[in-house]
């Protein structure tokens, strides 16, 4: 019989598909909660719960290919991710009274395949099987990881990492044996990748890196024409995606005010709390922004890292560079905002840049160096082990002076275990807790309000919220602060219509439709509800009016054609109702 404990342990955890399985296990556990979930009204609303009949006809997938993520009617959007669409048309096929359940199941289905294939990347970077358990693990049921499971458009970012992971993966085999099959394999996941997330953009670089730290120039140089291959695949799919955006888009990056270098500037604060979400994850939001984030946790990472840093043995300068390369590359995107926006970080968006803080602990030294020093000194403060005669030479054996060495090794082991195990346990924690904000809308909205109140966007919506719901009254307070903060707020203006409208003073209701026109011109609803307002005032032709002008801004408004069809069948002319009747069913209205 074995008695071996590290063979016990390869025996339990890491042969064949053993590791799949406790990944699969464990992550599962933290997040099966979340198939309970309802969405939050943050996009979830409109491309799974309001698109669900066009997912729900695969005829639609090559459309996918032909807009952008939110079906824009007009060329002019900014999120090409055709990949992402027929993931919501796949849990589409399973009902309507299925469809949230099926997208939260996807979620954490696509999570846990994400985690194990970071495992498989580790191994490929050369990193031990028992280490690379440990670290998917740990990243699998991190707290920043609760917003790409919990919420359902946030699966692009683990969506985005089943590409990637594989397009790294068969980077470096390209590297090891130059073989065509691993080249092919690397630019088909990278092709994949960028149809998925812009993000995508910036793997190429982080290859590049890759190869200059760990192949080096000389290699580079002597090899020069497998990497010149790597340099036309790469260009070839970035001429290909760049061409596609702009016919599908009618742009490049975006129809926003988009100055790449000014908004990186203005955003670079913003890495500093996300350092510290990552090693001390406790000022968390569902919606932060840079304006409510806190910089101590993250000043206190960094200076726990630099302290690490200075004391750690056996430095990997290269995987250091490459984990700070990692993190700074998949961070990046994150920084470009349009410039008139305040500037949000959802934290599904720091998924793949932690990662890169893996190398830099890894580059660093091992972990357990510090932690057996500690250990000793505590065991010394206790009185265990040792003679007074070793203490006073100021050594502090695990076991006795008389045989420093004996123990070391397994009690290492133990210690690694022990500082895993609780790790583990600590951050499942702190995420089976914050996946209740995510529970529903209220529970999310109320969460983005409380930690980011200083964003009238997070107002305006816990006020859409508590008005879906009939509380009212909390919905006009929460309006009125959102204009309260921010004067040119878009939403609020129109929502508090609503509410006077639905108290039949209808009067200041169309002065607040009016008063969104001024700040949101092109607003359908603004002004199709004036028309309403006008309607319930009996001042019906004024209504006509309203919703022509409706239909004539946004020719698929279909709710203002049959308010016009009611209207013109009132006043006995049936020829016009029949007609736009005609041009109604035409345009595929019901």
């Amino acid at each position: 019989m074995d008695n071996d404990p590290k063979n016990r342990f390869q025996e339990i955890f890491l042969d064949s598909w053993r590791p799949f399985f406790w990944i699969a296990l464990i992550v599962f556990l933290v997040y099966s909660a979340t198939l309970s979930f309802n969405i939050v009204y943050l996009d979830d609303n409109v491309l799974v719960a309001g698109d669900y009949s066009y997912n729900k006809d695969l005829s639609n997938l090559p459309q996918a290919f032909k807009e952008d993520i939110f079906r824009t009617p007009y060329q002019g959007g900014s999120y090409y991710r055709p990949i992402l669409r027929t993931t919501f048309m796949l849990d589409a096929q399973f009902g309507e009274n299925a469809i949230i359940f099926m997208s939260h199941l996807t979620n954490l289905l696509l999570h846990i395949f994400a985690v194990y294939l970071l495992f498989l990347l580790l191994i490929k970077f050369g990193i031990k099987k028992e280490t690379a358990l440990w670290l998917s693990l740990i990243f699998g049921i991190h707290p920043l990881t609760a917003q790409t499971v919990s919420f359902i458009p946030g699966r692009n970012d683990s969506l985005l990492a089943i590409f990637v992971f594989p397009a790294l993966w068969f980077f470096v085999d390209y590297l090891q044996t130059y073989k065509k099959k691993a080249y092919f394999w690397h630019l088909a996941f990278l092709a994949i990748a960028l149809l998925t997330k812009e993000t995508a953009i910036i793997a190429p670089a982080l290859c590049f890196v890759y190869a200059i730290i760990f192949a080096g120039v000389k290699k580079i140089l002597a090899d020069l024409k497998y990497y010149l291959y790597l340099l036309a695949g790469w260009l070839s799919l970035y001429l290909g995606w760049f061409l596609i955006r702009k016919a599908v888009l009618n742009n490049f990056i975006g129809n926003a005010d988009y100055r790449i270098i000014p908004s990186i500037l203005k955003n670079l604060p913003a890495l500093i709390p996300a350092v510290g979400k990552i090693f001390l994850p406790f000022d968390l939001s569902v919606f932060p922004i840079l304006q409510d984030m806190t910089m101590v946790y993250g000043i206190i990472s960094l200076m726990l890292l630099g302290i690490w840093f200075i004391f750690s043995r056996n430095k990997n300068y290269r995987m250091i560079i490459f984990g700070i390369t990692w993190f700074g590359l998949f961070i990046l995107p994150t920084l470009i905002k349009p410039m008139s926006d305040t500037s949000d970080f959802n934290e599904n968006r720091i998924y793949l840049p932690m990662l890169g803080f893996i190398f830099i602990l890894l580059g660093m030294g091992r972990v357990y160096e510090l932690s057996l020093r500690g250990l000793r000194l505590v065991r010394h403060s206790l009185g265990e082990g040792g003679s007074p005669a070793c203490r006073q030479a100021g050594i502090y054996p695990l076991r006795d002076c008389h045989a420093p060495q004996s123990g070391t090794r397994n009690d290492r082991k133990k210690t690694i275990l022990i500082l895993g195990l609780l790790l583990i346990m600590v951050f499942s924690s702190i995420t089976v807790f914050r996946n209740k904000y995510y529970k529903n809308k209220i529970n999310f909205w109320k969460n983005a309000v409380a930690t980011s109140p200083s964003f009238a966007f997070n107002h305006n919506n816990l006020g859409a919220m508590y008005y879906l719901d009939g509380n009212y009254n909390l919905a006009e307070k929460e309006f009125k602060k959102a204009l309260e903060l921010n004067p040119r707020e878009k939403l609020p203006h129109n929502n508090l219509g609503l509410i006077y409208a639905g108290r039949g003073d209808f009067e200041n209701a169309i002065k607040e439709y009016e008063a969104e026109l001024k700040i949101n011109p092109y607003y359908g609803n603004a002004l199709y509800n004036i028309g309403l307002a006008y309607w319930g005032m009996g001042r019906k032709e004024e209504a006509a009016e309203k919703w022509k002008e409706t239909i004539n801004s946004n020719p698929n408004y279909f709710d203002a054609y049959k308010a016009l069809i009611v209207f013109y069948q009132e006043s006995g002319q049936k020829d016009l109702a029949e007609r736009l009747l005609l041009k109604f069913q035409r345009l595929g209205g019901r």
